[in-house]
């Protein structure tokens, strides 16, 4: 009878174990699914929306990545494609809200203070450039996740600032 009870009781614990280490993985699996909808590669169109001279059209390339220890903030190693060719940039942190799937990044370059706001719905993402604290909207963007195949070589890390 002895057996009987320790079998039992052992195999309640088991199930006890297996339902809560389910419970934990799957709250840790939507916390990496929620920011991994945001990483990977991105390409598409930044277009100017004001006469400001040194504004250009581009192709961009966004390159998003988890940073390890932020939960809620990705790294963006920026480009824009040239012949043919990757040029860097730049590098920014940016917050990603989970509730509203969106992106922003404030911040200072010199003398610019922008901030880069982008929404994303499944494979396309869609954003703006406003430079503060004017409010000036500066450019839209427009860029659908792609393979990293899809687009020319990456530029290594330590060449974005």
């Amino acid at each position: 009878m002895t057996n009987k009870l320790f079998l039992r009781a052992l195999l309640i614990s088991v199930i006890a174990i297996s339902l809560n280490s389910t419970h934990i993985c799957h709250a840790f699996t939507l916390r990496v699914s929620a920011v991994g909808s945001v990483l990977g590669t991105w390409k598409g169109e930044s277009i100017c929306v004001c006469n400001r001279a040194a504004c250009k059209n581009e192709v961009a390339v966004y390159r998003f990545e988890s940073i390890p220890g932020k939960s809620n903030v990705v790294l963006l190693f920026a480009d824009k494609i040239i012949e043919g060719q990757r040029v860097p940039m730049g590098k920014l942190e940016f917050q990603y809200n989970e509730a509203r799937g969106e992106l922003s990044c404030d911040f200072s370059r010199g003398q610019t203070h922008g901030l880069w706001q982008f929404k994303i719905s499944g494979d396309t993402m869609v954003g703006t450039l406003v430079l503060l604290p004017d409010k000036e909207l500066v450019r839209d963007v427009k860029v659908r996740r792609v393979k990293e195949s899809e687009v020319p070589k990456a530029p290594g890390k330590d060449q974005y600032e």
